[in-house]
């Protein structure tokens, strides 16, 4: 028999383990590399929708000022909606309030004692719509979002000034 002199493979040594950090490094730059690519997928995707200019608005008329005292809280209230935030279910959440407890906010911040009679006055105006709501706080929960609610404030503001109250 004839001794045939076989020469070992090579071996590699193992390659060490990667640390949390470096396998933290290399899932961030896989992860850039995905957000890149897919960027300029988007761009390309995108790239043949025209865009149109956006339309100026013209700025917002200037609010009715009420001399009648029921007139000026709803005016008020609807001024506390509009900056502060309108919500449901709730009187007030801290900063935004629905409408009766932005009926109620205003009547404290004018004074007067006027916040019965402007809930009346709502409560009037909403019912002349819906005979069927039973009460402010109902049909404000039942609103979607805040503009019909805004929308009533004025025109009730409108009817207690007409009214005189």
């Amino acid at each position: 028999m004839t001794a045939v002199a076989t020469a070992a493979a090579p071996t590699r040594a193992a390659a060490p383990a990667l640390t949390l950090d470096d396998r933290l490094a290399l899932a961030h730059h896989e992860m850039d590399d995905r957000l890149a690519s897919r960027s300029a997928a988007w761009a390309v995707d995108t790239a043949h929708i025209p865009l149109e200019a956006p339309e100026l608005l013209a700025p917002a008329p200037a609010p009715a000022t009420y001399l009648t005292p029921v007139a000026a809280v709803l005016q008020e209230a609807h001024r506390l909606l509009a900056d502060r935030g309108w919500c449901r279910r709730w009187l007030s959440d801290g900063v935004r309030a629905c409408s009766k407890g932005a009926i109620q906010a205003a009547a404290r911040t004018i004074g007067g004692g006027h916040g019965d009679q402007a809930e009346e006055v709502l409560l009037d105006r909403i019912r002349a719509d819906q005979p069927a709501i039973q009460s402010i706080g109902a049909w404000n929960d039942a609103q979607a979002s805040p503009a019909p609610v805004l929308a009533m404030l004025d025109r009730a503001a409108r009817h207690a000034d007409r009214r005189g109250i």
